[in-house]
């Protein structure tokens, strides 16, 4: 009973919306509200455990908690604007012709699940902490503070070049990032085999990078036909962490094979743990895999396959064995009487 008039309070709200600024009541469980029309705000605590749907505008003063189980979705043209907390435990969807406006800090916590199709604004003063699962097919600006734990699936665009964005989680995707960033984690470009852009500085100070070939053609301009992953940075990049090679798409790998994984547009420093240039990444069907941080135009990186076992000698362990050779016994031939 005592859900029923809930649910009947929340619906008389939404009728009000309308007419002017409101304050937005708690949405209880299998709850449904619809706020058009301008002036919805919380200046108290709101908890949602059934369904938001914002056509309107919302702006958010106190702390917004969108509980496990709640659905809070931000229509094409509605304005969500956060000022204080807002915490992320269902689904919160900022929909295609969406603004997701924060001026203060978003979390995104538990099993739950942030998309953003429209445009998710990250202001100076702003914090956005990805604790779970975040999606951006639209676009992302950042002017402060926006940290990855979970994993982060960019096939949009994010814009940071006057702020912090740092991944400590798994950043996947074949979107693009406007400004430097740091990454502590793990980095996956594409979605299958894909090319991840930057438009600035991309410094890798640990965590691992996942590559996958499923063949040997680049793209030949269209990244989308790529068939192994790489990326294409413009600025400087520093390198550190793990590198992991698969084959995929029942791709074999053949002698005499290159793939450029990383195009640098400025300075490479640093190289991947236990992969000096020309190491070896691996051995597939009897194919070595190895690596070269002088590719392309001269600093770029590349992987090149040789045949297993054919590893070229370096010139010092040739001399070494010219050497050895001159100091063997020579047998004499016996002359015949």
């Amino acid at each position: 009973m005592r859900s029923i008039i809930l649910s009947l309070l929340a619906a008389l709200l939404c009728l009000a919306g309308s007419a002017g600024g409101q304050q937005i009541a708690p949405n209880p469980n299998w709850g449904y509200i619809t706020l058009n029309g301008n002036g919805w705000y919380n200046n108290n605590f709101f908890f949602n455990n059934g369904t938001v749907f914002n056509g309107g505008t919302l702006t958010n003063h106190g702390t917004l908690s969108n509980n496990a189980g709640g659905t809070l979705k931000n229509d094409s043209g509605g304005t969500l604007a956060n000022n204080s907390t807002l915490y992320n435990y269902g689904t919160l969807t900022n929909d295609t012709g969406g603004m997701l406006n924060n001026s203060g800090e978003i979390y995104n916590n538990g099993l739950s699940t942030l998309a953003n199709y429209g445009t998710l604004k990250n202001n100076s003063g702003g914090t956005l902490a990805n604790n779970s699962t975040l999606y951006n097919y639209g676009t992302l600006t950042n002017s402060d503070t926006v940290t990855n734990y979970g994993t982060l699936t960019n096939n949009g665009t994010i814009d940071t070049t006057s702020a912090t964005f740092t991944n400590n989680g798994t950043y996947r995707g074949s979107g693009h990032i406007s400004g430097s960033w740091t990454d502590h984690g793990h980095i996956k470009p594409g979605n299958s085999a894909g090319v991840m852009t930057m438009d600035g500085n991309y410094y890798k100070r640990g965590g691992s990078k996942e590559i996958e070939l499923g063949g040997h053609f680049h793209g030949g301009g269209d990244n989308s036909l790529t068939e192994f992953d790489w990326l294409d940075v413009t600025g400087d990049v520093e390198l550190a962490g793990v590198l992991d090679v698969y084959l995929i798409n029942s791709f074999q790998l053949l002698a005499g094979m290159s793939f450029e994984i990383l195009n640098v547009g400025g300075t490479l420093t640093g190289e991947y743990d236990g992969l000096p240039d020309g190491g070896l990444v691996g051995t597939f069907s009897g194919t070595d895999l190895f690596i070269n941080y002088a590719g392309g135009d001269g600093n770029d990186v590349t992987l090149y396959s040789q045949a297993g076992g054919s590893t070229v000698p370096e010139p010092a362990a040739i001399l070494l064995a010219l050497f050895g050779l001159t100091l063997l016994p020579r047998r004499r031939r016996r002359s015949r009487a």
